[in-house]
């Protein structure tokens, strides 16, 4: 297959350049509304037992999910966390509802981790292409996310990253692409995309003339019938021989 010759290499973010599948998310939801719940003991808010606070949070959350998986339109756990504690007392802070998801974020923050050969990588691509960006769908706020960025060394990387959460729309949107492509100042079919899911990282880039790389990840269903043209990789150092560098 002939090589790839662009000026901007635009990433995902989750199972692309960091994991935070350490453990599936079911668990982590587990966790996290575990810690939320026992933040909310802290602050004398009477709330359900922990089993029951979680399937609270998670009903909630299922219904801005199926409109976002219908819309694009991307919702944000902290949306959920302010409607259901709005059910509790009738005024909720912005900064009250920023330290309960500090307190639901602390397992995956915790857990989280760098590939090993990420900031290689990214080092080497530094060295060829005029622009690195970063497209992320995300129901977290974007802050957290920066500071995972800098806490990893990933930042002094990137040009630009867009994430779902701040946009308001979300991957396969052709929006969010666009945007990509206006803040690398360049055409789609001069830029690649690279991420870990065929729809919102294949499909989506494609749809606006954008070339992607699959990057496999291991337990991860791909549509049977994916074109066998489809360019993957199964470790971000292999993306180097899909590019003229």
């Amino acid at each position: 297959m002939e090589k790839l010759n662009p000026q901007a290499i635009i990433f995902d973010l989750g199972s692309t350049l960091i994991e935070y599948e350490a453990v599936a998310w079911d668990e982590l939801n587990v966790l996290c509304a575990h810690n939320a719940h026992a933040f909310l003991l802290e602050h004398g808010y009477r709330i359900p037992d922990p089993v029951e606070f979680h399937k609270m949070f998670e009903n909630a959350k299922a219904s801005y999910r199926k409109r976002a998986n219908e819309s694009l339109v991307e919702w944000s756990v902290p949306e959920v966390a302010s409607e259901m504690l709005r059910s509790y007392t009738d005024s909720v802070s912005t900064d009250f509802v920023d330290r309960f998801f500090d307190a639901y974020y602390k397992p995956v923050d915790t857990l989280l981790f760098i590939y090993d050969d990420t900031l290689e990588t990214l080092r080497r691509l530094r060295s060829r292409y005029v622009k690195i960006g970063l497209i992320s769908n995300t129901v977290f706020p974007e802050r957290v996310h920066r500071y995972e960025l800098r806490k990893f060394g990933i930042e002094p990387f990137l040009d630009f990253a867009i994430f779902s959460s701040t946009f308001r729309l979300r991957k396969p949107h052709p929006e969010i692409f666009r945007e990509a492509c206006h803040q690398a100042g360049l055409a789609p079919e001069q830029c690649v995309y690279i991420g870990d899911r065929y729809v919102e990282d294949i499909t989506g880039p494609n749809g606006i003339g954008m070339p992607a790389i699959l990057k496999v990840k291991e337990g991860r269903e791909y549509p049977a019938d994916m074109p066998p043209t489809t360019r993957k990789i199964n470790q971000l150092s292999e993306l180097l021989d899909h590019l003229e560098i």
